[in-house]
Formats: structure tokens, C-alpha cells, sequence
């Protein structure tokens, strides 16, 4: 015995208790009567379970029965959408959240490969959302550095341990050695993360006064800013994957772990949705060092 009924019992199944009847699931289907009594006897052996009371003719759903219509439903729901997008080639949309500083440097440089694995769905960007608006479906997924993502009625995959550092140009390079150096250089600040400094210094055991610096809106015009030589930024090491390889930012001192980490969050009862699990498959695997 595998983990699975068979599929026809299953599908006879699903049109008797849609029905609250074999004769009209038999009429659906284009069988017999005794076909469907058949092929749910079957399945009710398999179970080890009564999933029909019948009574007078009739047949009504005992309380195991309630339960594996609820998960056929959902099943077949499934099966049917992601077949008719296949036959049909028709375009599936997916609301992804997160903030500009990983939209721009990370997403968006990287979102290609998800269309040419997937190019049925279409993503939408939204700026930064709130937790609420997974749980009122006006976004599909968000992505969010967080200390502990929400329990209950929100999915979280961990998608990165967040490493931070202070990146600089290579212009920098020669006067820049040691975390004692900081104090003699320019920094910078993203307003967005107004804490990462001290965020850092914490981390790091670092004692000293990062305060002062030039201010950026947020952390994308901050890196690039530092990519020109204008100062020293505080950034995520996964957000300058790609600076970091191309030489166009060092970290002369590293990084070091924070108490926080990027996660992708969805609804709990939509995690097993086809769109966001294909996403999820993705990020997960792009996000790999």
C-alpha cells in the first residue's frame, strides 16, 4: 500500500460528494452507477474508513469524508488551474514585496533566470508592504529581513543569515586596514537603516561614535555612493554579492552575523500555491552563496 489512493477512486469520489450523490457523480462522469459504488468501496477499503453514511438511497459525508473533500478539492483545483495555464499558455501573475535596496540590488539583476525557468508567470513589484496585506492576499509574497518572522497564519522560508559589513571602493584600500582606520574615513548612512552602524558595532564588539557621515535616501543610492568613492557604507553582504565580485566595492574588515535574517513570507494557506512554490524553489536556490 503506497501513501496515495488510487487517482480514479479519488476523482469518483470527489463528483459523489460534490453531488451528495452516485447517480448524478455516474451521469457526470459518464458511468455507472455501480462504477462509482465500486471505485469508492475501494477507496473506503483503503482508508479503513466509512466516508458516506447511506441511508434510504441516499448518501451523505461522515466526518472523514467532510475532510478529504475539502483536501480533493484543493487538489483537483490545482491540478485543473496549472493544466489549463499549460494547454493554454495563459500568463500567471505573482505580487512579490520587498524593499528597493533588495529590489534593485538583488532581485532585479537576478529575475531573469525566473522567467526563462518560468516564463508562464509574470512577477509583479511592489513597494515594501506590511504583514497584514499577505494576510488580506493584496500581495502574494514578501520578502523581508526580520528578526523572527510572525507564527500562525504566515509561511516563512529562510532564505539568508544576514552578514553586514562596511564596503567601501578601492580607492579606499590603502587607508582603510583595520576597523581603527573608520574613524579617519567619510561614512555614509542610508535613512532607511539609520541603525545599521550601531547594529554592526554591536555585532562586531566595536566601540566608537559612527554617527556622523553623509545621508542617503536608502541603501542602493548609499552603495552606489560608495562604489564612487564618496565614503564607507554599512550594507548586507547579500545585497553586494555582485560589487564584491566585479571589485567594485571591497569589505577590508568582513562581515559579521547579525540577529536578523532575510526571510520569504507568504500565507499560510496559499504555501502550497503553484506560483509560490516555484518562486520559493527559485529563491532559495539563487540566494545560495
Amino acid at each position: 500500500m503506497t501513501g496515495l489512493p488510487p487517482l480514479r477512486a479519488l476523482h469518483y469520489f470527489h463528483q459523489a460528494a460534490l453531488n451528495s450523490s452516485f447517480s448524478l457523480a455516474a451521469e457526470h462522469l459518464h458511468v455507472t452507477h455501480s462504477a462509482i459504488s465500486h471505485q469508492i468501496r475501494q477507496l473506503e477499503n483503503w482508508m479503513g474508513k466509512p466516508l458516506f453514511i447511506r441511508t434510504h438511497g441516499r448518501v451523505k459525508l461522515t466526518s472523514h469524508g467532510e475532510r478529504l473533500l475539502i483536501s480533493c478539492q484543493k487538489a483537483f483545483g490545482e491540478l485543473r488551474t496549472t493544466s489549463e495555464s499549460i494547454r493554454t499558455g495563459m500568463r500567471h501573475h505573482l505580487n512579490v514585496s520587498c524593499s528597493p535596496s533588495f529590489l534593485s540590488q538583488w532581485l532585479i539583476p537576478r529575475i531573469a533566470t525566473f522567467y526563462q525557468r518560468h516564463p508562464e508567470i509574470e512577477v509583479q513589484f511592489q513597494a515594501l508592504a506590511e504583514i497584514d496585506q499577505l494576510r488580506s492576499e493584496h500581495i502574494d509574497v514578501l520578502i523581508l529581513s526580520y528578526e523572527r518572522p510572525p507564527d500562525g497564519d504566515i509561511d516563512a522560508t529562510l532564505v539568508s543569515e544576514d552578514y553586514i559589513g562596511p564596503l567601501c571602493s578601492p580607492h579606499f584600500a590603502q587607508r582603510f586596514r583595520n576597523v581603527h582606520d573608520l574613524v579617519e574615513l567619510p561614512l555614509l548612512h542610508a535613512d532607511t537603516r539609520l541603525h545599521a552602524w550601531s547594529e554592526w558595532a554591536s555585532s562586531a564588539g566595536v566601540r566608537g561614535n559612527f554617527l556622523a557621515g553623509k545621508h542617503f535616501e536608502n541603501l542602493t543610492l548609499g552603495i552606489q555612493a560608495a562604489r564612487n568613492g564618496l565614503g564607507v557604507i554599512m550594507a548586507p553582504r547579500l545585497l553586494v554579492r555582485q560589487e564584491l565580485e566585479d571589485g567594485t566595492l571591497i569589505a577590508p574588515i568582513g562581515f559579521v552575523q547579525v540577529a536578523r535574517a532575510t526571510w520569504m513570507m507568504t500565507k499560510e494557506s496559499r504555501r502550497h500555491n503553484a506560483e509560490i512554490s516555484l518562486f520559493r524553489h527559485w529563491l532559495r536556490e539563487a540566494a545560495q552563496p
